[in-house]
This record gives C-alpha cells, structure tokens and sequence, in this order.
C-alpha cells in the first residue's frame, strides 16, 4: 500500500493522464511543487514508486510519468 506521499504523486500523475492523455508525464520539478511537500520526500516516495513499477522516468530523470498499473493503482487506492 503506498505512503501518503506515494498516493499523492499516483493522483496527481493520474490527473495529468486523464487531462492530458497518456502517460501523464510531468517534470519532476512540477510534481514537486505541486504537492508541497519537502523536495526529498516527494524524490524519495518517486524512486520507491519508480522501483515497484507504477512510475517510470525519461532517460535524464527529469520527468517522470505513469506506468498503466500506476494508474489502476492510482484509483484503486483511492477507493479505498
């Protein structure tokens, strides 16, 4: 089950995808900005989202986007 911090950026991604299209990309520095939180726990709860599979990054880590399982996740925890 994601932390807080990890559903945040899950519906935050998610949102750009449902506005925007697939697959939601927004520059890091966006999301960070976005969720208010501190720089490093939004960099931390990014790369563990970005280890189990529901984040990916481009090439220079400077965007980062929903994979198709982040998005289920995304609402199904939302559900809950």
């Amino acid at each position: 089950m994601p932390t807080s911090e990890e559903q945040q950026i899950l519906m935050l991604l998610a949102k750009e995808w449902d506005y925007n299209g697939p697959p939601g990309i927004m520059d890091i520095s966006d999301i960070v900005a976005a969720l208010g939180q501190a720089p490093s726990a939004s960099m931390q709860a990014l790369k563990a989202l970005y280890q189990i599979g529901m984040v990916d990054m481009n090439v220079l880590k400077t965007s980062a986007f929903l994979t198709p399982e982040g998005h289920a996740a995304a609402y199904e925890d939302a559900e809950q």
